[in-house]
């Protein structure tokens, strides 16, 4: 159903009917408004909004610059330079996604930069959870951008339309929050405009013409005839800066109401800037954002029938603080339930604080209930409502309001903040240990000969890890298990986010026989260093007698997101293992690329159609990228030569225990993802190392030596070999209709093959 009430007359515009979710609504709205620029990252459940424009670009729908990041400070930042050059700009993202934006969020509004931000809501972790919650949108209240409210997938399309009509005429980013998961993925029946001419009529210009001109004083960083300096070095000045921010938060304010107006007569579809339901003036009001306040409506109606009067209240806009209209739409209103999916520890929450101080402000003596609801996604229904009017009443019958008009307004009442839907624990409780720990003579089977390996022994060797919920033919654990039989004694195992901590620690249980930790996307390998500094320190003071190895397993485009950290741990030379497994992509949101994938790969966000040819560039070589930082041990792996690996591993093992940092890089087939077949795995990596496209080497202190020469051996094939077995993502480069694109891959690989060779055969390279 429209958000426009059934009686309400239809718009001057023509409008066909689109069925779609909330992310692809998003997405047709950026492809109906004509962007210039997307600058994109990764990340559930946002994902889904960028991918819908890739692949439109790819079928040649769009000429927008669609331009993947290699973290979420990238692509923000991407986006900051398209605006100061004068383009339309948009981005998408969520939850830790947002927070590692922060740097760059205040600077795009001190700067005055228009845009609009697509926030899919979702609680911000530790532990980590993909569902929704506010944290995220909560984080951005003091950041300097307008704030939009979407609570249905309608809502997503249309928001977007007036956040950057609005944006742009104010000069400030915008930002459109819409419900992870509940409204991200909700497929609904929605209306959009039949004619993208007439939406953009709506929008406005192009905004490069108008900076040209200095329009709205909006000015642009290609005007070479104008130059102009943009984010000067200030100091007393800067409270100046702030006066200017909140200028535009005012006109912004008087504006906002006309674009709502002007779209509900182009639309046919109203909005307000706070927006209510139920009878008006009702004594019980209950506010709640976005798809909670949608579900709110069925409980105030079945009260309706109750006869009872109670409303739900949905604001529309957080920033700029529509002060005077929460003032109208509370007003008459004895008791507030404000129901948050966030809590603000150790303090009230976030949007009951700002309505508390608004009816403060105003000597209104509405009483205020707080409650947290719905943090990881829990799901918020017409029962919920339902509960928080009777704990309405229930407040109510135990200290009625005093409200008489000579008496001198009260401070809003907030009776101490509790969680709505939680449920206490059992403190007898007692977990059975569902996993023995190691001792470190059970690990310690194999003894370092000369850089030998006793297979037989090695067999003997306990595993790490036991059950896990990965993929049938998931080339993580094979490789990692198979990497761990070369490592003795104790083990410390960290890991970045990605398919290898999804599936093995599902709360309460955990697949690790050893120590674990997890932390974010990019920060394992600083952890890490952390870790492996500590352990220095306690050895050092002889409170810790056990030797420990400590190695930091990443993969799902860690390297990518976390390149910078990578680089500083292996400059400083900290003394652990990183152990890469490359399934060459984004896997664990969804099969996005990443920048070590293969060119011509498909992914969920580089389609091949008539525009694009899959990922636009040669795959990434971090083994190459490292030897620039001189680490004493780098490597590559693959679990198609298991020998090669635990000697590999050992050497890794070998150069940590002498205070050094070790690197090495394994090939993972992702089943699901390629398109391939589960049993297909080993067969396609062994491709793979016989084509060259991932050769078998090691650096050890910067002597560069192949270990398994496909030439030499006479195995070596064509690379279109190695795609055939890899599976659909890569099988259509073997196509002869995109001959030239396999050739380009083969001179490619032929090419860092024949430089591997040189410095294989001169160890003064």
């Amino acid at each position: 159903m429209n958000v426009a009430a059934l009686d309400q007359p239809r718009g001057t515009l023509e409008q066909r009917v689109f069925l779609g979710n909330g992310n692809e609504a998003v997405a047709r709205a950026i492809l109906d408004i004509g962007y210039d620029a997307e600058g994109y990252y990764p990340i559930t459940p946002s994902s889904d909004a960028g991918e819908a424009v890739s692949k439109a670009y790819a079928k040649g729908e769009t000429d927008i610059a669609f331009l993947v990041g290699t973290s979420e400070l990238a692509a923000i930042s991407i986006c900051a330079g398209a605006a100061v050059a004068g383009g339309r700009v948009v981005d998408v993202t969520s939850a830790n996604g947002l927070l590692l934006k922060a740097e760059q969020m205040p600077a795009i509004a001190g700067l005055g930069l228009p845009m609009v931000l697509n926030l899919s809501t979702r609680d911000v972790s530790a532990p980590l959870n993909i569902k929704n919650g506010h944290t995220d949108l909560y984080a951005a209240l003091g950041w300097g951008w307008l704030i939009f409210l979407a609570p249905n997938v309608q809502a997503c399309y249309d928001m977007n339309i007036i956040a950057i009509r609005v944006a742009e005429a104010v000069n400030l980013p915008a930002i459109v929050a819409y419900d992870g998961f509940h409204t991200s993925h909700a497929n609904r029946r929605i209306e959009v405009f039949a004619n993208r001419d007439d939406l953009r009529n709506f929008v406005g210009p192009s905004p490069f013409k108008e900076t040209l001109k200095g329009s709205n004083g909006r000015f642009s960083l290609l005007d070479v005839k104008h130059p102009r300096t943009f984010g000067p070095y200030m100091n007393d000045d800067l409270i100046n800066t702030k006066v200017q921010l909140d200028l535009k938060f005012k006109e912004a304010h008087a504006l906002i109401p006309k674009v709502f107006d002007e779209f509900a007569q182009l639309s046919g579809r109203q909005y307000s800037v706070i927006q209510s339901h139920g009878s008006r003036g009702a004594d019980r009001c209950l506010v709640a954002l976005n798809s909670a306040g949608e579900a709110a409506k069925d409980a105030v109606d079945e009260l309706a029938e109750r006869h009872e009067a109670v409303r739900v209240i949905l604001p529309t806009v957080l920033r700029p603080w529509p002060e005077q209209e929460w003032i109208d739409a509370l007003s008459g209103t004895g008791w507030v339930a404000v129901a948050e999916r966030a809590s603000q520890y150790g303090a009230s929450n976030y949007l009951a604080n700002e309505i508390g101080a608004t009816l403060q402000r105003h000597g209104n003596n509405a009483e205020i209930i707080q409650r947290t609801y719905g943090v990881g996604g829990l799901n918020f229904t017409r029962e919920d409502a339902l509960a928080l009017f009777e704990l309405i009443d229930a407040h109510h019958q135990a200290s009625p309001p005093a409200r008489t008009d000579d008496e001198i307004p009260s401070l809003p009442f907030a009776p101490e903040k509790s969680y709505h839907g939680a449920w206490a624990g059992d403190p007898d409780y007692q977990p059975a240990p569902n996993l023995v720990p190691l001792t470190v003579e059970e690990c310690t089977i194999n003894e370092q000969m000369n850089g030998k390996v006793n297979l037989r022994k090695l067999s003997e060797m306990p595993v790490r890890f036991e059950k896990h919920t990965a993929c049938p033919g998931c080339g993580i654990f094979t490789t990692l298990n198979l990497f761990l039989r070369g490592i003795d004694g104790h083990v410390v195992l960290l890991f970045h986010t990605g398919c290898g901590m999804v599936v093995t620690t599902g709360y309460p249980l955990t697949s690790f026989r050893v120590p674990y930790f997890h932390n974010l996307f990019h920060n394992g390998t600083s952890t890490a260093t952390g870790v492996v500094e500590m352990i220095k320190r306690f050895k050092a003071r002889g409170d810790l007698p056990e030797d420990i190895t400590t190695i930091l397993v990443t993969g799902d485009g860690g390297d990518d997101i976390g390149m910078d950290q990578l680089i500083g741990a292996a400059l400083r030379n900290d003394p652990f293992i990183v152990l890469e497994y490359d399934n060459k992509g984004y896997m664990n949101t969804g099969a996005q690329l990443c920048y070590s994938g293969y060119k011509g790969q498909q992914a969920a966000n580089a389609f091949y159609g008539p525009q694009q040819s899959g990922k636009r560039t040669h795959h990434k070589d971090v083994i190459e990228i490292l030897r620039g930082t001189f680490a004493p041990y780098i490597a590559t792996v693959a679990e198609s030569h298991a020998p090669d690996m635990i000697r590999k591993a050992r050497k890794a093992q070998a150069t940590v225990r002498a205070g050094g940092f070790a690197f090495c890089k394994a090939l993972s087939v992702c089943p699901l993802n390629w398109g391939m077949n589960e049993h297909v795995g080993p067969s396609a990596i062994e491709a793979c190392v016989n084509a060259c496209m991932h050769p078998l080497y090691e650096i050890n202190h910067g002597i560069t030596t192949i270990t398994i020469d496909p030439e030499k051996s006479k195995k070596k094939v064509p690379v279109t070999d190695a795609f055939t077995k890899m599976g659909g993502a890569f099988r259509h480069l073997c196509d002869p209709a995109h001959a030239d694109l396999a050739q380009e891959v083969q001179q490619e690989v032929d090419r860092r093959w024949q430089r591997l060779k040189e410095l294989n055969d001169n160890e003064r390279l």
